[in-house]
């Protein structure tokens, strides 16, 4: 039989194949050949020994959080308590791209924040030509919308903790009854509350709740940042210099549409900090 792991607890994996639950083990080759089955993967599976015998292709994996095949990942970001960080969105959003899977941002608690403030980061998100929804856990704001993303489709919500995942799930449908944790005013930040990753179902596909995380190490070379952090690619194609890193090089595309107004100066200088950061971790 063929099945997807929707969850794991231990060394058990929560198997679905046609609408009924399995409780497997893999295959002791697995463990021999150190072959991991994560959540998300698409399996074959012996009902009778109730154990995972092969794992089928993927077509993407991310380590973090640890899944298979994403159909897209929902940046979840809010407004106040946590406040919201373009560093983060940067760095979420470079990591999508260099895990080749589509990203779209879900503004949370917009009840809390002033209009003034909502219509400057609004403008921010329009300039970097990722679709963006802004919602309310309280108000339900923006829901009908937003609960269409779903649809035939593995998401991964993503997001640092406190930023009300948790609630925008139980939100979408109670029945998911997904524990809410506090907000720490005095360290600026959720306290943690999700701690595995499991699949829910939603509309003919999957909500992937995960751990929250207030930092993610991006795993990614010199050479990779440029042309995966946003409103670079493909402008870094245009460039004079093939492996242009967009600093101080002549004839440097990026840096002319700096200049034009059409890449924002303070998307820039996150990049600066970002390439810093990675000069830094490779010394």
């Amino acid at each position: 039989m063929d099945g997807l792991v929707v969850g794991a607890s231990s060394s058990l994996y929560i198997v679905e194949s046609e609408g009924i639950l399995y409780r497997l083990t893999p295959r002791g080759l697995f463990r021999k050949e150190k072959l991991h089955v994560l959540v998300g993967d698409y399996v074959d599976f012996d009902e009778n020994r109730l154990c995972i015998t092969r794992v089928k292709e993927r077509k993407n994996t991310l380590k973090r959080p640890p899944i298979a095949n994403v159909d897209q990942i929902l940046i979840v970001m809010s407004l106040k308590e946590p406040d919201f960080s373009l560093y983060l969105l940067l760095k979420y959003l470079t990591y999508c791209n260099w895990c080749g899977i589509t990203a779209k941002i879900i503004l949370t608690k917009s009840d809390l924040d002033e209009k003034e403030n909502i219509d400057y980061i609004l403008a921010l998100l329009d300039k970097l030509k990722v679709e963006h929804f802004i919602i309310s856990n309280k108000t339900k704001e923006g829901f009908d919308t937003v609960k269409n993303l779903f649809d035939k489709h593995i998401s991964v919500l993503m997001g640092q903790t406190g930023v009300g995942k948790s609630s925008f799930l139980n939100s979408l449908d109670p029945n998911f009854a997904r524990e809410i944790g506090d907000y720490s005013y005095a360290l600026n930040r959720g306290k943690h509350k999700t701690t595995d990753v499991t699949l829910l179902p939603y509309l003919n596909g999957y909500i992937a709740d995960t751990p929250g995380f207030s930092s993610l190490e991006l795993e990614l070379g010199i050479n990779d940042l440029p042309k995966y952090f946003p409103l670079f690619s493909p402008a870094y194609l245009s460039c004079y210099y093939s492996d242009c890193k967009h600093m101080s090089e002549p004839k440097c595309e990026v840096k002319k549409q700096i200049d034009e107004g059409i890449i924002p100066q303070e998307v820039y200088d996150i990049y600066c900090k970002m390439y810093d950061e990675i000069i830094n971790g490779e010394k």
